[in-house]
């Protein structure tokens, strides 16, 4: 007997059945696409972490500003291989502070932060440079968005990017699930999963983990009015070591930036980190 000839009922209930075996296989495939995208790449650890724990040993030696500075420049060579972890820019902070550089101890505390959120060591070693600076400049209020978005501050930059992914395959999934099967109430569960990977999402974007429009002033210098000595001072003080500014534009040799509370000037590229 063909399919024709069986009753409406069993044909509608064996097509239903061939659409959830369809959803289950789309399923199965975007659970795999989402968790496959998930997993970073690993480099090779051998030579990274050979030079993390050299570091971490010339630190437990050191003596004097110099021997700390040799432990930074050891975990600077890390970073310049494209490695970003907590550990190594919260351990460059450290180093750098020992050093006496409160500009660099600061800058790299920051990068650590997007990483170890929830730091409490983190947090407080970072205020103890912030106030060990000579030219520290107040905060900048913060941007609207972080009041909304306050409660991404419990996760890691990492973690966002993975639950931003999850859920955003998560909302696609509910989706089609909701239109092959016709479950209205899946409509609801896919918005909130939706609405929590955007607002992830958007939040890395408008936090800028990386710290890329962020830098700090890290020995004395003049902010000036363009870009050369000729130009006359921007400000009427010196900038000094852990003067922290959002960078503006930049050239080959000056960084443009806004320093918080006292206006906009150019500072030369030797002077900055960031």
């Amino acid at each position: 007997m063909n399919c024709l000839q069986q009753s409406p009922m069993f044909c509608s209930h064996d097509l239903t059945s061939r659409q959830t075996i369809n959803v289950l296989r789309l399923l199965l495939l975007s659970v795999i696409f989402c968790l496959s995208s998930s997993i970073a790449t690993a480099a090779e650890p051998g030579a990274h972490e050979r030079a993390f724990v050299k570091a971490l040993e010339l630190f437990d030696q050191a003596k004097s500003p110099d021997d700390y500075r040799a432990s930074a420049t050891e975990l600077e060579s890390i970073v310049a291989d494209g490695v970003h972890s907590g550990a190594v820019y919260y351990n460059l902070g450290n180093a750098w502070f020992r050093a006496g550089e409160f500009g660099r101890a600061i800058l790299n505390y920051r990068k650590a932060k997007p990483y170890r959120p929830r730091d409490p060591y983190l947090a407080a070693n970072l205020q103890q440079a912030l106030a060990s600076a000579p030219g520290r400049l107040p905060d900048p209020p913060a941007p609207w968005w972080s009041h909304v978005l306050f409660w991404t501050d419990w996760f890691s930059a990492s973690a966002k990017i993975r639950l931003a992914s999850w859920s955003l395959c998560l909302a696609a999934m509910l989706f089609v699930v909701a239109i092959v099967m016709r479950r209205r109430s899946l409509i609801s569960a896919m918005a909130v999963a939706l609405v929590f990977g955007i607002a992830l999402s958007a939040e890395c974007l408008l936090n800028d983990p990386a710290q890329a429009h962020r830098a700090v002033i890290i020995t004395e210098t003049t902010a000036r009015k363009g870009t050369g000595k000729d130009y006359e001072p921007a400000f009427d003080q010196p900038l000094r070591d852990g003067a922290e500014f959002t960078i503006l534009t930049e050239t080959s040799d000056y960084f443009f930036g806004h320093f918080e509370g006292i206006g906009d000037g150019w500072v030369r590229e030797e002077d900055v980190a960031r």
